[in-house]
């Protein structure tokens, strides 16, 4: 079979089904965007795809191109200013009705290396093809260290420029601060000095008053990230649902719940909720409630988590006041910080 017809079926597949083919293996799964590793006769790729299940998804893309296709278009930009970066295979994109409904980039297999690199020499890198992105008249303000991999030939190639978008050339002050500042809102604990280092030699930044900027902002940038993915437990969105009910908004884990049952208390029950989430995302510990409802204000205020069926009255009361204190250690602390 050939590229062509091989691409044809993935995307049949995906237009009828909003999935692609079974023996495609899932490498990223959320709920607006998955990636899968597929093979096709010129050899590996992998294929991004987008069904725009909420309507946000749908009215951002209305009026613009779809993901597919503008991230196809900034990487062969990125390609012709010799920067590496993956070779697009092909792009399909789809709307029904006018609205956005499916999306599908293929994309070519890059040639890997995954040994260990010291990470103010990383960061330097990073920020110098951060920096040849902006002379091409990229702007990327997402940039992180998942969009860089080191390939077999000691090259940095960059990934996933589905955020980036077209600016004058050299682009402007604001552009490379923010830059700067998301390269550094994941490595909180590198070296101050090492970081104004790996900046200035990269080019993105040119004295050390900017560099103590951007250290300033990367923190509360940070803090903010971390703020936002804790009370995802309150959005639609890859882990969570959202159901207004007639006695108040439910909240829960993807999925159906079973064996359990609810346990009616105050508002500190709000809290608990995220103290829960936080101490998952934080310390690892698994959630003990599955669900959270918010009882209208009219109905009292209040609310109810949903526990196991087993659970006792004592046992509840116990993992209540763990998820509390987990508030008070987290959740308390990142307000407190912004």
């Amino acid at each position: 079979m050939s590229d062509a017809a091989e691409l044809d079926r993935w995307w049949q597949t995906f237009v009828a089904t909003g999935r692609l083919p079974a023996e495609l293996p899932l490498v990223q799964g959320r709920l607006v965007r998955a990636v899968h590793r597929g093979r096709l006769p010129s050899g590996d790729v992998f294929v991004k795809v987008m069904t725009f299940p909420r309507g946000k998804d749908r009215l951002r893309y209305l009026l613009r191109p779809l993901p597919g296709a503008h991230e196809a278009t900034m990487l062969g930009a990125t390609g012709a200013a010799g920067i590496p970066c993956p070779e697009v295979v092909a792009v399909r994109t789809a709307r029904r009705f006018g609205l956005p409904h499916r999306s599908m980039l293929v994309l070519r297999a890059l040639p890997v290396r995954t040994a260990p690199e010291p990470a103010a020499a990383r960061l330097a890198d990073e920020a110098a093809l951060a920096t040849r992105l902006l002379a091409a008249g990229i702007v990327h303000r997402d940039l992180h260290p998942g969009n860089f991999v080191r390939l077999v030939d000691g090259r940095l190639a960059v990934l996933d420029l589905q955020s980036a978008g077209r600016a004058p050339r050299g682009s402007s002050a604001a552009s490379r601060f923010a830059i700067a500042v998301r390269l550094l809102q994941d490595r909180g604990d590198l070296p101050p000095a090492e970081a104004q280092r790996a900046l200035t030699a990269g080019g993105l930044l040119a004295d050390a008053a900017t560099v103590d900027r951007v250290l300033a902002a990367a923190a509360r940038a940070r803090a903010e990230f971390l703020r936002r993915r804790i009370r995802r437990c309150f959005e639609v969105g890859t882990e969570f649902t959202r159901h207004v009910r007639w006695c108040g908004i439910e909240h829960r884990t993807r999925g159906e719940l079973a064996g359990g049952r609810w346990w009616r208390g105050n508002r500190t029950l709000r809290r608990a909720w995220l103290g829960q989430r936080a101490q998952h995302l934080l310390e690892g510990t698994p959630p003990r409630f599955a669900a959270f409802l918010q009882k209208w204000w009219w109905l009292g205020g209040g609310g109810a988590l949903y526990a196991p069926r087993a659970c006792s009255e004592e046992r509840f009361q116990v993992d209540v006041r763990e998820a509390l204190s987990a508030y008070e250690r987290h959740v308390h602390r990142i307000e407190r910080s912004r």
